[in-house]
């Protein structure tokens, strides 16, 4: 009687703990292995069970030697997979699933057949080696040093953090997600004059930052003092066009050396030629300007320039850099009584005295009417933001007779086009040939009856071959390497 009481009890037991009616998970399987610097992970799968009554599941998984179960819980009834992690490297796990189809964790299934994996053995993500730093920049308020290191492309790393400090101190600095790609860096825009700086670099093998190497040894760096330099702004101007009376784009370029003196305001003034004024209207585009500054050329923007105003009574211009539809700046251009132009620009300010080497380059697109033969000159004064200042002249022959440099054609009259030595000419017989450079200066002018022109006297760059063979003319650009 006893013994069939206790059945009685494990009978009744057994149908309290696992329902009849909530169905059994089936279809077991695992994949996805992963790991990183912490721990391995899968995903195990199973087959859904919607619409039969399921209202969440219970997954536990232990390694295959332990008694002790880990549960992840309160997954809903949707679920068909669960990441399974904070797992041991390159070790043997079984793990099932059990259904319940109410909502308080009870009417459990049976719990599913119970699967097995083997989590994959920790491969270590590779170190940053071979790391040095040089380029040391000192500038007015702080320095700057580039660190490089060994290539790491196809060694399967994400992206790079780079620590610095100085070396005293016992916090760090961090630059992050430096790509793949990158070797080196530039540290700095906080470091003080002469003290003793420390850097050292990780790798992350995946795209977040939960595998990665070892830090790599540290390099060391001195930032020095600071010394300025003299106030030597390279100057440049160009004109597409010596033609007399034709209207011409101006092309004017400074640049600056590291430590310098900062550019205060610039004028540019003409002793003849003029604004083509009646030509212009507000919102024209009227060329382009490129600025670039910085360590390294870390700032390096393109700019349109646009007609922001005219004044007509005042024979001013307004015009404006502007870069995504905003101005950044502005500077103007006035048509002079006695003839001639003045631009003037006025250099934002940055809050310091010195420059860490910038260039501007500004071209203005047919809006210059050169003069009639004469000599034009254009006068540079440049005044920098600690009272030096510079001055230069350039002088250009306005002649009707000279080429064009608009007036080329592309008729392929010269090959090969670049060249080095020599170029083929397609025009046969005695014919007179005349070369002038970008300013449309003669080079050199003669006539022959070769097939073949002499261009090793020519320095790299680009010329104009203008071609005379009786009536039949020709005006080719020519690219010297």
């Amino acid at each position: 009687m006893r013994v069939h009481l206790l059945f009685i009890v494990f009978l009744f037991y057994t149908l309290q703990t696992f329902s009849q009616n909530c169905p059994q998970p089936t279809g077991l399987y695992t994949d996805n292995y992963n790991f990183n610097s912490s721990s391995a992970s899968v995903v195990g799968h199973w087959d859904s069970l919607l619409g039969t009554g399921v209202q969440h599941f219970l997954v536990n998984y232990k390694q295959i030697d332990s008694l002790e179960w880990n549960n992840l819980a309160n997954l809903d009834s949707t679920s068909t997979s669960k990441i399974i992690g904070l797992l041991e490297y390159n070790t043997t796990y079984v793990w099932r699933v059990a259904a319940y189809c109410s909502e308080n964790y009870q009417d459990p299934s049976e719990w599913s057949v119970v699967d097995t994996f083997t989590t994959l053995e920790y491969v270590e993500c590779p170190m940053p080696s071979n790391i040095y730093s040089d380029n040391i920049i000192v500038t007015e308020v702080t320095g700057f040093a580039d660190g490089h290191w060994d290539s790491m492309l196809g060694m399967g790393v994400d992206h790079f953090m780079v620590g610095y400090k100085s070396i005293d101190d016992t916090s760090w600095n961090y630059i992050s997600n430096l790509d793949s790609t990158a070797n080196s860096r530039t540290i700095g825009g906080d470091l003080e004059h002469e003290n003793y700086y420390e850097w050292k670099i990780k790798a992350f093998c995946s795209q977040n930052q939960s595998y990665y190497s070892d830090w790599s040894v540290s390099d060391t760096f001195y930032i020095g003092i600071f010394v300025p330099q003299e106030f030597e702004p390279e100057i440049s101007i160009d004109l597409s066009s010596l033609l007399c009376e034709d209207l011409t784009d101006i092309n004017f370029e400074i640049e600056q050396g590291l430590n310098q003196p900062d550019i205060q305001s610039t004028t540019v003034n003409s002793n003849q030629g003029s604004l083509d004024l009646e030509n212009l209207e507000i919102g024209q585009n009227v060329g382009f300007a490129t600025a670039v500054t910085g360590i390294n050329d870390f700032i390096n923007n393109e700019y349109s320039l646009v007609v922001g105003d005219i004044l007509i009574d005042e024979n001013t211009v307004e015009i404006d850099l502007v870069e995504d539809d905003n101005v950044q700046f502005s500077f103007t251009i006035i048509n002079l009584d006695d003839g001639g132009i003045e631009l003037f620009i006025v250099s934002p300010a940055d809050n310091n005295s010195y420059t860490v080497g910038n260039s501007l380059n500004i071209t203005l697109t047919g809006v210059f009417i050169n003069p009639s033969p004469s000599l034009l000159q254009f006068d540079v004064s440049i005044f920098s933001e600690l009272n030096n200042n510079t001055f230069d002249q350039f002088d250009f022959d306005i002649d009707c007779e000279i080429i064009s440099i608009h007036s080329y054609e592309k008729t392929h009259a010269l090959y090969p086009n670049p060249a080095t030595s020599y170029v083929d000419l397609a025009f046969e017989g005695l014919k007179t040939i005349k070369i002038s450079d970008i300013n449309g200066q003669l080079i050199s002018s003669l006539e022959t009856s070769s097939q073949q022109l002499d261009i090793k006297y020519l320095s790299s760059g680009i010329y104009f071959v203008e071609i005379q063979n009786g009536v039949k003319r020709t005006v080719e650009k020519l690219i010297v390497r």
